[in-house]
């Protein structure tokens, strides 16, 4: 019942991220251990300039500004013609493991909040197949770890 109302959304952009999300890691190498692709826009009526929204891990937004230029080229590559010309940044995935040394109380329960960063590409992974952007990403909000910031 709710397909035909979706259909249309998702034809117009669920090619692109799904791609986008299946294909992260060959197309940026380790920069996927810190960031992925959260959502694309094209202006209307196109498929060429697209705005790339990435979800990175709280620290890296310097770090992701310098290779924006790296990541559309790798992008568009990946595309084979010039999907991407902008990306906008949304820090919004947990943070790495911090160094061994400089191990305060926080930051003993990070393993915990790693191994729900892998849990959550598991999930992704399990909901690559989902061919409607707006269900995988509805399911991926209900599979996803409960934090104390949702309640």
């Amino acid at each position: 019942m709710i397909d035909p109302m979706i259909a249309p959304s998702a034809q117009e952009r669920g090619f692109a991220i799904s791609r986008l999300i299946s294909h992260w890691t060959e197309i940026v190498g380790n920069t996927a251990e810190w960031c992925r692709p959260a959502d694309i826009h094209f202006p209307r009526g196109s498929r060429n300039n697209g705005t790339l929204k990435l979800q990175i891990a709280s620290g890296r937004g310097p770090q992701a500004q310098a290779l924006t230029a790296q990541i559309i080229d790798q992008v568009n590559a990946a595309f084979g013609y010039q999907a991407v010309s902008r990306i906008t940044l949304v820090q919004s995935l947990v943070p790495a493991q911090a160094p061994a040394s400089s191990v305060s109380e926080p930051a003993k329960r990070k393993p915990s909040a790693i191994s729900d960063v892998a849990n959550i590409w598991a999930l992704d992974e399990k909901l690559k197949d989902i061919k409607s952007p707006e269900l995988r990403a509805a399911l991926r909000r209900l599979g996803g770890p409960v934090t104390d910031d949702d309640n």
